[in-house]
Parts: structure tokens; C-alpha cells; sequence
């Protein structure tokens, strides 16, 4: 069985622009996927994010190690104070098991893409790209396309 973390941003900002309608989404897709029989059983544990330093490492604890998603707005890190500072630090040391999911439709997603080169960052639509990188599912599609391969000459 497959465990992967979802750290879900809980901030204030989360509260605006229909962002918890988009992470009911993702987590209902998560949910979908934990249900399918597939080879592998996909399991995930949520986690709560209030967007502050403190909480995020106590997170960080829980996650080392673990396939994560963090699913936010960006908000967090859109200032240059110390606090968001050190939150991108994070997300840069721990980019090989974590994505970044943008889960909202504002400006500030693009400032978000704009900011992190070395983290995987990605739009709440594609989520299930971030489950294939990490090995967590197969894309069926992908298979299915290497078998129906034709012959063109």
C-alpha cells in the first residue's frame, strides 16, 4: 500500500473564491482512487496547514520521507518576510517527494509558478499528474495508447 500525505492550506485566504470547492475536488478524486482496485492500494492522510512557519514543521515531521501534496493558494509565500522565506526553503529542500497544488484561480497562483523553480508545482486540475510522477497510480491512457500503436508507413 501506497501512503501519500495531502497537507491541506487551512488559511484564511482558502476561504475565498470557491478554493475549498476546488480542494473538495482534489480530495474527492484522492478518495476515488483509494476506492478503485487497482495493484497497488493508494492510501492518504490528511493534514491541516494554517499557513504558518510553526505548523509546517510540525508537518514536516510527519511527511520526511513521504510522498506529499500541499494543497494551497500561495499566499503564504507571497511576501518577502522571513516566514515565507523559510516556508519556500522547505518546500525546496523536500522537492523530490512534494508537489505544490494551486488551488485557486487568483493572481496570486501565477506569482506562485513564477517564484519556485525547483519545486513541482502544479494547477488542483492536474493533480493526478503530481500521483503519476510519484508512482502512486498509472495512467491508463498512457497504456492503452503503447498498445493501439499503428503502422503508418
Amino acid at each position: 500500500m501506497k501512503e501519500l500525505i495531502v497537507i491541506i492550506d487551512v488559511s484564511g485566504s482558502m476561504y475565498a473564491m470557491g478554493k475549498t470547492f476546488v480542494v473538495g475536488n482534489v480530495l474527492s478524486t484522492l478518495s476515488a482512487l483509494e476506492k478503485l482496485g487497482a495493484e497497488e492500494k493508494l492510501s492518504f492522510a490528511k493534514m491541516q496547514w494554517d499557513g504558518t512557519v510553526k505548523a509546517l514543521e510540525e508537518l514536516s515531521d510527519k511527511s520526511s520521507g513521504k510522498n506529499t501534496l500541499i494543497l494551497t493558494d500561495g499566499y503564504a509565500l507571497a511576501d518577502n518576510c522571513k516566514s515565507s522565506k523559510i516556508i519556500k526553503k522547505f518546500f525546496e529542500e523536500n522537492c523530490g517527494n512534494l508537489f505544490v497544488v494551486l488551488c485557486g484561480g487568483d493572481c496570486m497562483n501565477i506569482f506562485v509558478l513564477k517564484e519556485f523553480h525547483s519545486v513541482k508545482t502544479l494547477q488542483a486540475d492536474n493533480v493526478l499528474y503530481a500521483l503519476e510522477c510519484f508512482g502512486q497510480i498509472k495512467n491508463p491512457s498512457a497504456s492503452k495508447a503503447d498498445e493501439s500503436e499503428d503502422d503508418w508507413e
